[in-house]
């Protein structure tokens, strides 16, 4: 599993020049750990999307947001807040449709909250 972040995924966040980086397609089909935000897309809530950033919503913002979707993801409502959340799962990259009909070039399939303990650790064996 890798931790990896938004400035990973895409160059010249925040800006109108962000696109996906070279390194994205690279860590196409890895485990990885992302830590952002979730957010349910204005369109379609069923799109839910961890965000590079707080309180910043990629249906509305002025510049592109740094974001990837969440095919299948149905998060808790607790999840939903100001706090940042990590997730693991596999990273795509390229086109696709997802279970739930929408056009998606970037995810985190089978996303699930990382919790951050290591296996072992409340047994007492040492990984």
């Amino acid at each position: 599993m890798q931790s990896i972040s938004f400035r990973d995924l895409f160059d010249h966040i925040g800006t109108p020049r962000m696109t996906f980086s070279k390194r994205a397609e690279a860590l196409s089909g890895r485990e990885v750990e992302l830590r952002g935000y979730l957010v349910a897309m204005h369109a379609d809530p069923r799109q839910i999307t961890l965000a590079g950033e707080a309180g910043v919503c990629p249906d509305c913002a002025e510049n592109p947001v740094a974001y990837v979707h969440l095919p299948g993801f149905n998060p808790g409502a607790g999840l939903f807040s100001s706090q940042a959340v990590r997730l693991k799962g596999s990273l795509a990259y390229g086109f696709a449709i997802a279970p739930e009909g929408y056009a998606t070039f970037l995810r985190l399939e089978n996303a699930s909250v990382a919790t951050g303990l290591k296996p072992g650790l409340l047994s007492g064996k040492r990984g």
